[in-house]
């Protein structure tokens, strides 16, 4: 366990950095990337600030309307089996799984940054020392949803869930099976209730962010600035990662492929560690993420984004580079994310300093 001085620093920082909002462009996040830039170049770092132009509307209603649109078909097709079309109502399903997959991974990759309407800008926090390959990475920026992410979550979950009953009773029905037609009223109110929150769910400007992810940002200041950290390493302070990773998606166009990525988002003081990836496994990435887990005296669980979450390395995997995010929560750390309740209050900072133990291991260990 880290002594009273770092956590009292850490504590410090949470509270100065969760003091208000800090929506993407806000000045609020102006003024806590000024606080963070403060304590980099204290370090050593030499830090620039790097303006990006984004579209919010992706972010602010892609995900409501994927969900109405999702719910539609397969209101659409639960009607098509009643009618006895089992077969038109399968290919309905399966085409727009398709077509949703595809449009959704396009716009999540290119629109962000690219579409005409709901422009916006905003800043990333870029600091290097020496010649980094490794960067540890934390978004800077908050927001609040009408909707809870753990609701959120469970929404999306169920609503998946519900698609493959659909489906599979809908193969039932065409083999012939009498036991489908007694399912059709029963899954169309599944579906309507799964979809609801995630329909419902819309970007306020309401939470602290201080699990989410103040708490990430200053793990990787403490990190950073740890005595023996790494003479070679850079800590880029994304924006708008609430808003579809804008930040991550602008920075990461231009960066190299060989570079190595360590994010840190949510960090609470309790509950289990993660190390996530999307895409293929980054094995050089995750094989240093266990052996560094071992020298910090953690072990962290090593796998696949929770369905439901967004995080910055998915941006850069998207991009070609090498990626994961540490995080450390509860259900009930999910339960606060994205309200009022996310505030400093809850936190001690031990966590974001366990954060930074491992960290700094991590970007030894890729180093």
């Amino acid at each position: 366990m880290a002594d009273a001085g770092p956590a009292q620093r850490a504590k410090d920082l949470l509270d100065r950095l969760s003091q208000t909002t800090r929506f993407a462009g806000s000045v609020e996040e102006s003024a806590a990337r000024g606080l963070c830039r403060r304590e980099l170049e204290a370090a050593g770092f030499v830090c620039r600030e790097i303006a990006f132009d984004f579209s919010e509307s992706p972010a602010r209603w892609g995900p409501p309307l994927a969900a109405a649109v999702e719910l539609a078909i397969l209101l659409v097709a639960i009607q098509l089996a009643k009618r006895g079309e089992s077969l038109l109502a399968l290919i309905v399903v399966v085409v727009a799984v398709l077509v949703l997959g595809i449009l959704g991974a396009r716009v999540r990759r290119e629109s962000i940054l690219s579409f005409p309407f709901g422009r916006a800008r905003s800043v990333n926090l870029e600091a290097a020392r020496g010649r980094p390959s490794v960067w540890l990475v934390a978004h800077l920026d908050s927001k609040s949803q009408t909707i809870p992410m753990l609701v959120r979550i469970g929404s999306s979950v169920a609503l998946q869930l519900v698609s493959v009953a659909i489906v599979a009773t809908i193969v039932a029905a065409l083999t012939g099976a009498g036991v489908a037609n007694a399912l059709w009223g029963a899954l169309q109110l599944l579906a309507v209730l799964a979809a609801v929150p995630s329909v419902l769910c819309f970007v306020r400007n309401g939470s602290p962010g201080a699990v989410d992810n103040a708490s990430g940002a200053v793990a990787v200041i403490l990190a950073a600035t740890l005595p023996g950290s790494p003479p070679n390493l850079g800590v880029l302070l994304t924006s708008g990662e609430e808003l579809g990773l804008a930040g991550a998606r602008a920075w990461a166009a231009t960066a190299p492929s060989t570079i190595r990525v360590v994010n840190c988002d949510t960090v609470d003081d309790s509950g289990g560690w993660r190390c996530m990836y999307s895409g293929p496994e980054p094995r050089r990435v995750t094989g240093a993420a266990r052996a560094a887990g071992a020298r910090a005296g953690l072990t962290p669980r090593i796998g696949r984004l929770i369905p439901g979450i967004l995080a910055d390395n998915i941006a850069f995997a998207d991009a070609g580079i090498e990626a994961i995010t540490l995080s450390r929560g509860n259900f009930s750390t999910l339960a606060r994310i994205h309200t009022w309740r996310d505030n400093s209050i809850a936190l001690t900072g031990q966590g974001a300093v366990e954060a930074g133990a491992f960290l700094s291991a991590l970007a030894k260990e890729l180093g």
